[in-house]
């Protein structure tokens, strides 16, 4: 199923929205209710403060938006959206960047057995955070029981372009496989102003099929093979039982 589309723009009231700059961010996964495999039931939200003491922001998602008084803050869900879960921009004004607080939540559990939820905190990442260089991801856990998905981004979400990622055992240095990831649009979604909605983005659901799984810790390292493609990257580590999970950031590498 398709993901509805989600415009996240935080504006100032009193500013025209031509007339300003923007901090562009990335939200791995937008706010959305969605069931996956194993059981699994996945709701992600995100919550956003206005911390100025004077200025009142907009906050707006789709064609619904709410009035941000200093010192107030807002949930956004969107138990409507359904399918995949997509990762989705957001453009938070120059001005207002630095007086507000976000986070992006997800509840995981088994469909079954809702009291039995867990709660991650994803990252919100600038584009800043995005890089042509090396990341590393390190200290990634083999574990029988669990699946390991790597999720990548590209910056440009009209580019096309492959990442490098190779694996290594953690206390030897010793390679254990390399594999070129794919990197490309998912959409040509806009916004209202015709800025990018979505990064380019790949998935890959379950690692250890190219890993072995018996409690291993390995480091991932990740090189850009495309000239001018920016991409940052995460893994999750998923216990197909209970459906909570744990991330690995990443970290620049020389």
């Amino acid at each position: 199923m398709r993901v509805k589309a989600l415009v996240f723009v935080l504006a100032l009231v009193a500013l025209p929205l031509a007339a300003q700059e923007y901090e562009q961010l990335m939200l791995p996964v937008a706010p959305s209710l969605v069931f996956c495999a194993y059981e699994s039931r996945y709701e992600t939200r995100l919550v956003a403060f206005n911390d100025h003491a004077a200025m009142a922001s907009r906050f707006c998602a789709d064609d619904r938006c709410h009035e941000l008084a200093p010192k107030t803050g807002r949930e956004i869900t969107n138990v409507e959206a359904g399918g995949t879960p997509l990762p989705v921009f957001l453009y938070v004004p120059k001005e207002t960047a630095d007086s507000m607080r976000m986070s992006l939540t997800v509840e995981a559990s088994n469909k079954d057995h809702l009291e039995e939820r867990g709660f991650t905190e994803l990252p919100i990442v600038r584009a800043s955070e995005f890089t042509e260089g090396k990341l590393q991801l390190v200290g990634l856990r083999m574990d029988p029981g669990f699946r390991q998905t790597v999720r990548m981004f590209g910056l440009d979400g009209a580019m096309s372009g492959w990442v490098m990622m190779r694996a290594y055992k953690l206390n030897s240095n010793e390679q254990l496989f390399e594999w070129p990831f794919y990197v490309g649009p998912i959409s040509d979604e806009r916004t209202s102003d015709g800025k990018q909605l979505r990064p380019a983005f790949g998935m890959e659901c379950d690692i250890s099929a190219y890993l072995h799984s018996y409690g291993q810790k390995v480091r991932i390292d990740l090189e850009s093979m495309t000239p001018g493609l920016k991409y940052w990257a995460f893994i999750s580590v998923t216990n197909n039982k209970t459906q909570h999970f744990y991330t690995v950031l990443p970290r620049a590498a020389n």
